[in-house]
């Protein structure tokens, strides 16, 4: 009997329209510090979504490499709510600010010049490009949220706030504001 490397989940996805999540932070590997990687999204709509089933795709530009993250358990975002999924086990051992875990789907480091897509049952909610994660913060969205203006890479900066000296990056609040 050939068994699945990770469960399987229902054959579901978020009731989510195009641009109602954005993502708004992207932290990538770090030499300093063990605090780890994470994407944060934003819920740019005016009800609670529930991502369970959403995709993350994160490809590299050139199309030589993808990797998929599939949300696997409730995951339930308030309207104007933010939430991180990071590089780390989905478990009890993860970092508060981290509130889903990928790693049982991610297995490697952030990709250099990448796009990440969400998506939910085939359509794609939101896009983001880069060309290089900062070696220090985080690659922050700096304005409102939206899953248009995210598009644009003049709207990202480097933010490497420390907040409380735990961190580069905020996550799971609002950015700073790009200069």
């Amino acid at each position: 009997m050939i068994g699945c490397a990770r469960d399987p989940v229902a054959a579901t996805c978020p009731a989510v329209a195009v641009g109602d999540l954005a993502i708004t932070e992207i932290r990538g590997p770090q030499n300093q510090d063990d605090l780890g990687t994470w994407v944060e999204i934003y819920n740019a709509s005016t009800s609670s979504i529930d991502l369970e089933g959403l995709e993350v795709r994160f490809r590299k530009k050139d199309g030589s490499a993808e990797t998929d993250v599939l949300v696997r358990r409730a995951l339930v975002v308030a309207a104007g709510g933010y939430v991180t999924l990071g590089l780390f086990a989905d478990d009890n051992t993860k970092p508060e600010y981290i509130d889903y875990g990928m790693s049982g789907d991610y297995h490697t480091s952030f990709l250099a010049a990448a796009a990440v897509d969400l998506e939910s049952c085939g359509t794609r909610i939101d896009r983001i490009t880069y060309d290089v994660l900062p070696a220090m913060g985080s690659y922050s969205f700096g304005g409102p949220p939206s899953a248009d203006n995210n598009d644009l890479p003049v709207n990202w900066c480097t933010d490497a706030t420390n907040l409380a000296g735990t961190y580069p990056g905020t996550p799971r609040q609002a950015n700073i504001v790009c200069p």
